[in-house]
């Protein structure tokens, strides 16, 4: 269990926070490429409890800027995208994309005053189909993270997004705790006969798990071992790298994937699925088959569709469960994610949790965030911002052992 100071260090990452402060010394994904067009609408961006507004100028580039118009605060979401910048519509000022107003029509000639006022602007890159950036302080942003996807073909790309009402940290935990998925996600899992097969296979033939964990620079790699009755072992290998993304290990051979959970303010956070397969084009619908998802919503920005509350329970079907047609009530596993996650609360009372030896990844994630912390109060530079760490090298693991040690072979 965490102290109650603990839980709010871990929970809260609005400006001026520990943890929200810490956060922005990353790139992060922000908002899919696609939704900015050339000269098109600004977007509207929520991140680390601050507005921002996106767009893309006349010559493609984006610009990532403070939403407030330096002039009187006016969205500059509402603003004209032209000729290579934002115009608010209020008195027209004109913002590029490195944030150094041009126009200050609303003044007499000759004013000098655009050469001297700028909006907060902040590094933006774009990969694998979104567009991601460094809201930190540093004047030079750190090392771009390049995970597998970085050079890969678009079409070979499917980014999607969650909007989960709840803080950050609850979603963390849920992508690092492979002990629930034997209950949780048991409606997409292999078992009887088939129990080896598909890309979680051997999971549902034994549900408890033992843990080993192995520090790396970058976090960690938590192997949750299955052994079963006929001494198999399954061994499904996760990885994590600070501060928020997470691997899934699966036996798919050529999908990847990464996910990533990004604070909209401490209540609200998007749930970032990167896919992307390493021998071709791949659409959505393809990699929910590949992954055994399910039914998700048709919205790539928001994929928790259709969504309810506590006043609906979360949209569980009731009858499906009776009919026996579905454990958790739900149409998809992230879903049955996203539910449970609301469902403990806005932000949890970690004080108050029993926690036991299938809790290891988690208790040891918390232990990385608060040392990562403490390196950002006293200014130094953790090892995953070195640019040292080979990110397009990490992969998790999914094997089956027989009890001779031999690999299994998996059926499709």
């Amino acid at each position: 269990m965490l102290s109650k100071e603990q839980n709010e260090l871990l929970c809260r990452i609005e400006p001026g926070t520990v943890m929200g402060d810490t956060l922005r010394q990353f790139w992060l994904p922000a908002i899919r490429s696609a939704n900015l067009e050339v000269d098109g609408a600004p977007e509207r961006v929520r991140m680390l409890g601050q507005n921002f507004v996106a767009f893309r100028d006349t010559t493609g580039r984006v610009g990532f800027l403070d939403e407030g118009c330096p002039h009187r605060g006016v969205s500059l979401a509402l603003g004209r995208n032209e000729e290579c910048g934002l115009r608010c519509i209020f008195h027209g000022w004109k913002i590029n994309v490195d944030g150094q107003v041009v126009e200050v029509p609303s003044e007499p000639a000759g004013s000098n005053l655009a050469s001297k006022v700028r909006v907060n602007h902040y590094p933006a890159r774009e990969e694998a189909g979104v567009v991601w950036v460094y809201l930190g302080k540093k004047e030079e942003a750190p090392p771009f993270p390049a995970f597998d996807f970085v050079g890969r073909p678009l079409e070979n790309m499917v980014p999607r997004k969650a909007i989960v009402n709840c803080n950050w940290v609850s979603l963390l935990e849920g992508l690092l705790d492979s002990s629930h998925v034997s209950s949780l996600h048991k409606d997409w899992l292999p078992t009887g006969q088939d129990v080896l097969s598909g890309p979680n296979a051997g999971v549902m033939g034994a549900l408890s798990v033992t843990y080993e964990i192995e520090e790396r620079p970058y976090g960690y790699q938590a192997n949750a071992r299955r052994k079963l009755a006929n001494g198999t072992e399954v061994n499904r290998k996760t990885e994590y790298i600070l501060p928020s993304f997470c691997m899934i290990p699966s036996t798919l051979k050529t999908l990847r994937g990464v996910s990533c959970i990004v604070p909209i303010d401490d209540e609200h956070t998007n749930f970032w699925t990167l896919s992307w397969d390493t021998a071709g084009p791949l659409d959505a619908a393809t990699a929910d088959r590949l992954r055994n998802v399910g039914k998700l919503g048709p919205d790539p920005d928001n994929i928790y569709f259709p969504r309810a509350g506590a006043d609906k329970v979360w949209n569980q079907d009731r009858e499906a469960m009776k009919k026996g047609t579905s454990y958790a009530g739900y149409p998809a596993l992230p879903i049955e994610d996203f539910a449970v996650s609301e469902s403990q609360g806005i932000i949890v009372d970690r004080s108050a949790e029993k926690l036991g030896t299938s809790d290891i990844a988690i208790i040891r994630m918390r232990r990385l965030l608060f040392d990562l912390a403490k390196d950002y109060q006293e200014g130094r530079t953790p090892e995953v911002l070195s640019g040292n760490i080979e990110f397009g090298k990490i992969r998790p693991v999914h094997e089956v052992v027989a009890a001779d040690g031999a690999p299994v072979e998996i059926k499709a």
